[in-house]
C-alpha cells in the first residue's frame, strides 16, 4: 500500500469493470478489492480526517443505501460511486436528499463499463482538490481565531495575499460599509466595482433580515462567544435563493482604525438538504403519530381529533377537518381542528370546504383547490390565497368520509403524498372501529387496539389465544396476533413481534396489522400479503418485524395449513399420537430487503393435531443471554394428551403461559403472545374437486 496517494476501494464489482479502473487508475490511487462486509475496515475513523477515500460499488451490493449511510461519506475524505440498477432505483432516490452529488455520485449500470473509470478518475481529482480546500480553509479560520497577533498582522495588509486567495469569501468592512472583498466573495455576493464600495453590507441581504444583521457585525468581540456564527438568507440577482453563514472578526488597519472582517460561506445546498430532511422527519412523524392515534385505546372521536391535531401542527394548516358519511350516504362534518378552541366555527367549513368535499365523494378521489375561497367567514385567517386540498376515506372499497385540509401555504408533492398516506391510516382505524361496532364488542376492542377483539369460529377447529405484555400499564408490547376470515373463504392467523417496545412499536404495530388485513380482502396467498407488508415496511423506514403467517383452508378434509415465516420462531406441531416438534419454517425478516423470500410449507391438521405459534418471550424473556430452547415448549405439549375433546386448545395456551410466567418470574422483561389451533373433528367437504389431500 502507498499511504500517499489516494485510497480507491472496488466493492462487488463485476472482473470487466475491476480491470478497467485498474489499468487507467493504477498510478495515481492505491487500489483495493473489497466486499461489502469488508469495506467498513477500510473506512474507519473521524469523517473529515480520514485518508482521502473513493468507494465504487458495484450493481451485485445488496441494499446499497444502507452501504453508503455506513461508509459516512464527507466531503474532505470519503466520496461513494454508486452503480444504480432497475431494481435499486427507487431505494437510491433518497440519497440526493441526504447527500450533495460530489460525495455520493450515481451512475447507471448499463453505462458501467464505458464511463465508470472516466468517472472516478474526475471525482479523485475533486477529493484530492476538495482535500486541499479543506486544509486551507482549516488554517485560514485556525489563524483568525489565534486572537491580535492575526489582527496586527492583517492591519498591516488590510486585503493581503492569504486572505485574496483564500477559498472562503472574505470582506473588509468600515462599520458596515464594504471597502474590500476577494474574490469568493465577489462571486457569492455579486460584487462589483465600484457601485460595491462603500455599500452597507445590509443592503444585501433582504429587509427582513438587515436587524438581525446589523446585530450580528457589531456584537462586541468579547461577547461573540455566546453568538455562534449565524446563517442569514437573502436572493440573488438571478430570483434564486441563497443561504450564507457569515462569521465576523474585528481587526486594526494599518493605521490602527478598527475594522470588521467578515468571513462568507455558502450553505445554499446544505440548508435545502437540511430543510428537506426536516420535512420528511416530520412526515414520517406525523403518519407515526396518525398511526398510534388510531391504533390507541379510547373512542373514535378522540382518536380523529388527535390525528388533525397533529396533521394541523406537523404541516402548519390553517384548519384540518374529518367528514363522515353515515349508512344512507349522507355527508356530515365531524371532527375539525379548530374544535380545541371550544368554539369552533364550523360554518366556514360549510362554506369553504363542502363544496370540495362533495367533489371528492362523488368522483373518490382527491381534490385540490389552490384558492380556496375566504371571507367574513374567514376572519380568523389571512385573505392570502392559499390551499385546500380534500382525501377520501376508503377502507375495504368503501368510502367513509374525507378527509380535508385548509392551508395559506402552497402544498408541495411531498406533503400532498403525507396526507393520502394518512387518509388510508384514518380509513382503515374507522373501517376496524366500525366493524368492531358491528360485533357488539368495541369498547373491550378500543382498549386493545392492538389485538383482534374476538377469535372467528373455525368450522371443526378451537383456536385459542393468551396474550400478556411486559408493562400492564401501557398497554402496547412489540408482539401481537391476528385472526380473521379473508373473503375469499380461507381464515388467516397471524402472530408476530416488532422491533422495539412503546408508542413507536405500536405505530409500527398497527401498520402492519392494517396492511396485512387490508392485503388480504384481495387475496390471503402469503407471497402477496408478506410482500405488501414489506414494502409498507420499506416505505416508512420502520424497524423491522418478524411473523409467522397461516392460511386456512377448512374445505380440504383433514384441514389444509399454508404456513410462512419472515424470521420468526418455528410453530410447534403436536400430533394426535403425541409427537411434538417444531416444524422447518424459514424465511426473512420484514422490512429489511427490497425482495424477501418466504417459502410457504404446507401441513394436513388431522383430528387431534395441534399447531402452537408463540413469540420470543417463551424463549428469551429475560433477555438474549438467558435463552430456552424450542425443545423446552415441546416438552411441555408432550406432557399434556392430545384429544378432540373441546377447550384443549385453551388449556394447551394457559399451560404454555402458566409456564413461561413461572419460569421467568420477576425476571420476565418481555412480551409473551401464543395462538393455539386444534383439529377438533373433520371439518364439512365440499363435492370431491379431485384434490390430493396428502401433505404437499
Amino acid at each position: 500500500m502507498n499511504p500517499s496517494l489516494p485510497l480507491l476501494l472496488l466493492v462487488d464489482l463485476p472482473p470487466q469493470t475491476a480491470n478497467a479502473i485498474t489499468a487507467e487508475l493504477a498510478t495515481t490511487a492505491d487500489i483495493i478489492q473489497s466486499t461489502a462486509e469488508d469495506v467498513l475496515a477500510y473506512t474507519g475513523g473521524t469523517p473529515g480526517l480520514r485518508r482521502p477515500t473513493l468507494a465504487v460499488l458495484g450493481e451485485n451490493v445488496t441494499a446499497p443505501a444502507g452501504v453508503v449511510h455506513s461508509l459516512r461519506p464527507h466531503p474532505a475524505d470519503l466520496t461513494v460511486v454508486v452503480t444504480a440498477t432497475p431494481t435499486t432505483h427507487e431505494e437510491l432516490a433518497v440519497l440526493p436528499l441526504l447527500f450533495s452529488s460530489e460525495v455520493v455520485h450515481r451512475v447507471e449500470d448499463r453505462a458501467t463499463a464505458q464511463r465508470i473509470p472516466h468517472v472516478v478518475g474526475e471525482l479523485l481529482q475533486q477529493l484530492t482538490h476538495r482535500q486541499t480546500h479543506a486544509a486551507a480553509q482549516a488554517a485560514a479560520q485556525q489563524r483568525l481565531s489565534s486572537g491580535t497577533s492575526i489582527a496586527r498582522q492583517l492591519g498591516e495588509r488590510l486585503m493581503g495575499q492569504f486572505l485574496a486567495q483564500a477559498p472562503i469569501g472574505a470582506l473588509m468592512l468600515d462599520g458596515t460599509e464594504v471597502i474590500a472583498w476577494n474574490q469568493r466573495a465577489a462571486d457569492v455576493l455579486e460584487l462589483t466595482e465600484p457601485d460595491s464600495v462603500r455599500r452597507p453590507v445590509t443592503d444585501l441581504f433582504p429587509e427582513d433580515q438587515r436587524t438581525a444583521l446589523h446585530h450580528h457585525l457589531t456584537t462586541p468581540g468579547q461577547h461573540r462567544e455566546a453568538e455562534p456564527d449565524t446563517v442569514f438568507e437573502r436572493v440573488r440577482g438571478d430570483g434564486t435563493s441563497q443561504a450564507l453563514r457569515v462569521a465576523v472578526r474585528h481587526v486594526l488597519d494599518t493605521e490602527g482604525r478598527s475594522r470588521t472582517l467578515v468571513l462568507i460561506e455558502d450553505v445554499t445546498d446544505r440548508l435545502h438538504a437540511q430543510r428537506k430532511l426536516a420535512e420528511r422527519t416530520s412526515h414520517a412523524l406525523l403518519t407515526a403519530e396518525v398511526a398510534a392515534a388510531m391504533t390507541a385505546p379510547g373512542p373514535l372521536d378522540e382518536r380523529l381529533r388527535r390525528c388533525v391535531r397533529a396533521a394541523t401542527d406537523r404541516l402548519g394548516a390553517d384548519r384540518v377537518c374529518i367528514w363522515n358519511l353515515n349508512t344512507r350516504g349522507e355527508l356530515a362534518h365531524s371532527i375539525c381542528a379548530a374544535d380545541d378552541t371550544g368554539s369552533p366555527e364550523t360554518s366556514f367549513c360549510q362554506t369553504a370546504q363542502r363544496a370540495l368535499v362533495q367533489q371528492v365523494v362523488a368522483a373518490r378521489r382527491p381534490q385540490l383547490d389552490a384558492s380556496p375561497p375566504t371571507g367574513s367567514h374567514a376572519s380568523h385567517l389571512t385573505d392570502v390565497p392559499g390551499s385546500l386540498a380534500a382525501f377520501p376515506l376508503v377502507s375495504g372499497g368503501e368510502l367513509l368520509g374525507v378527509l380535508s385540509l385548509t392551508t395559506r401555504l402552497a402544498l408541495p408533492g411531498s406533503t400532498l403524498t403525507t396526507l393520502e398516506n394518512i387518509a388510508d391510516q384514518i380509513a382503515v382505524g374507522t373501517q376496524q372501529d366500525r366493524l368492531l361496532n358491528r360485533l357488539s364488542d368495541a369498547t373491550r376492542a378500543l382498549e386493545r387496539p392492538l389485538l383482534p377483539p374476538t377469535l372467528p369460529d373455525l368450522p371443526g377447529l378451537e383456536l385459542a389465544a393468551r396474550y400478556t405484555p411486559f408493562s400492564q400499564g401501557l398497554h402496547v408490547g412489540g408482539d401481537f396476533y391476528d385472526a380473521f376470515t379473508a373473503p375469499d373463504g380461507r381464515h388467516v392467523l397471524v402472530l408476530g413481534d416488532v422491533c422495539g417496545k412503546g408508542p413507536d412499536a405500536a405505530a409500527i404495530t398497527g401498520l402492519v396489522r392494517h396492511t396485512l388485513w387490508a392485503a388480504a380482502q384481495h387475496t390471503s396467498d402469503p407471497t402477496h400479503v408478506l410482500n405488501l407488508v414489506n414494502d409498507a415496511l420499506r416505505r416508512q423506514k420502520a424497524p423491522f418485524c418478524t411473523l409467522v403467517y397461516v392460511v386456512i383452508d377448512t374445505t380440504r378434509t383433514p384441514v389444509r395449513l399454508q404456513i410462512a415465516s419472515a424470521g420468526h420462531l418455528a410453530p410447534l406441531l403436536q400430533r394426535a399420537n403425541g409427537a411434538t416438534a417444531p416444524l422447518e419454517t424459514r424465511g426473512a425478516l420484514l422490512g429489511v430487503l427490497d425482495t424477501p423470500h418466504h417459502p410457504v410449507t404446507e401441513v394436513e391438521l388431522a383430528p387431534g393435531d395441534t399447531l402452537v405459534l408463540y413469540t420470543d418471550g417463551f424463549t428469551e424473556g429475560a433477555g438474549a443471554a438467558d435463552q430456552r430452547d424450542p425443545e423446552d415448549l415441546t416438552a411441555i405439549l408432550a406432557s399434556l394428551p392430545s384429544t378432540t375433546t373441546a377447550g384443549h386448545a385453551a388449556n394447551m395456551a394457559t399451560a404454555l403461559m402458566d409456564d413461561a410466567q413461572r419460569w421467568w418470574g420477576e425476571r420476565l422483561r418481555d412480551d409473551l403472545a401464543v395462538l393455539v389451533l386444534t383439529a377438533t373433528a373433520a371439518a364439512p367437504r365440499p363435492a370431491d374437486d379431485g384434490a390430493d389431500p396428502s401433505v404437499g
